[in-house]
C-alpha cells in the first residue's frame, strides 16, 4: 500500500519537524564539556628575581674559590763562601767559610697577601655609616677563579678586583639576593696603590741538608781555636750544635769538617789561611 501525503499537510507537519530537529540539536549540545582555560599560576618571587633584568652597575659574574692544585716546584741552593783554591786572611772571631747546600720545594698557594696594612671605605647609600673594612699584611686572603682579566680576592663580605699589576681596584663587587649577580661599588683605598702579591711557602728537603759555618776564633799559647757550628733550617737557619776545634800551630795541613787548609800564618789578631778543598 502506498501512503501519498498531500502538499496540505505536509505544510501543516513542517513546523512539527523543524521544532523536534531544533530540540534535538539543543539536547546533543547540552551533553558536551564546556572549554574551561584556566590561567597559569604566578611563578615564584625567587623565579622572578632571578628573571628580572640587571639592574644599575649590576653584573653577572662566575665568582667561586680556586680548585687550583698548590704550585710546587724544587730549587737547590749551594753556596760557599770561600770557594776552593781561595786564600785569604781573616781577623780573629771572623767565619772562614760557610756552606750551605740544600733542596727545598717552593709551593705557591692559591692565595693573596697585601704589602703592608690598609683601609677600605665602600662609598654606597645602602649603608649609613659606609662600611669600614681593615686589612692587614700578615694576613693572607682567598685567591677566586673568575673571568676577570687580574683576578678577584675576598675581602671580609665582598670581593676586591685586582688590576694586572696586582694593585687592588677601587672598584669592589658586592653580593645581591640573585646567584651570580653583583653590584660595582667604588671604594676608597688608604693606602693608594696597594699591591697584593701570591703567598710562597718553602719548605726545606731534610736529607739534602749541608749547613754549617767554620769560624777562625784565635790563637791560644801553642794551639789554633776554629769552632764549627752546624745548622738548620736553610735561608733561615738555626743553630743546632757548636764543635769547638783545637789544631797544634805550626801543623801545615789541617782538616776541618771535610775540608782540607793550609795555614800559612796565624796569630792572636788574624789568620793567613788558603782553602785546598
Amino acid at each position: 500500500m502506498q501512503w501519498t501525503i498531500s502538499g496540505h499537510k505536509l505544510r501543516q507537519l513542517l513546523p512539527i519537524l523543524i521544532l523536534t530537529l531544533c530540540i534535538s540539536m539543543l539536547t546533543g549540545c547540552k551533553k558536551q564539556p564546556k572549554l574551561v582555560i584556566t590561567p597559569p599560576p604566578p611563578l615564584p618571587a625567587e623565579v622572578v628575581r632571578e628573571k628580572a633584568p640587571l639592574g644599575k652597575r649590576e653584573i653577572h659574574l662566575n665568582i667561586k674559590l680556586t680548585r687550583l692544585p698548590d704550585q710546587r716546584k724544587l730549587r737547590k741552593v749551594r753556596s760557599q763562601s770561600m770557594p776552593t783554591g781561595t786564600r785569604i786572611s781573616y781577623p780573629a772571631g771572623a767565619d772562614i767559610l760557610r756552606f750551605l747546600q740544600y733542596d727545598e720545594e717552593i709551593i705557591t698557594l692559591p692565595k693573596m697577601q697585601s704589602t703592608m696594612d690598609f683601609n677600605i671605605l665602600l662609598l654606597t647609600r645602602d649603608q649609613n655609616p659606609p662600611l669600614t673594612v681593615s686589612g692587614y699584611s700578615n694576613v693572607t686572603y682567598e685567591l677566586m677563579e673568575s673571568s676577570l682579566p687580574g683576578g678577584a680576592i675576598l675581602l671580609d663580605s665582598f670581593y676586591g678586583t685586582l688590576n694586572k699589576d696586582r694593585t687592588l681596584s677601587r672598584t669592589m663587587l658586592l653580593p645581591t639576593k640573585r646567584k651570580d649577580v653583583y653590584k660595582k661599588v667604588q671604594a676608597e683605598i688608604s693606602p693608594k696603590n696597594l699591591k697584593f702579591r701570591k703567598v710562597i711557602r718553602t719548605n726545606v728537603i731534610p736529607d739534602t741538608e749541608h749547613n754549617y759555618v767554620i769560624k777562625f776564633i784565635g790563637k791560644k799559647g801553642m794551639t789554633i781555636l776554629f769552632e764549627i757550628r752546624h745548622l738548620k733550617g736553610g735561608s733561615r737557619p738555626k743553630i743546632i750544635h757548636r764543635q769547638t776545634m783545637e789544631i797544634p800551630l805550626g801543623t801545615p795541613l789541617i782538616e776541618i769538617n771535610g775540608h782540607k787548609f793550609k795555614i800559612h800564618t796565624a796569630t792572636t789578631e788574624f789568620i793567613d789561611i788558603e782553602r785546598l778543598s
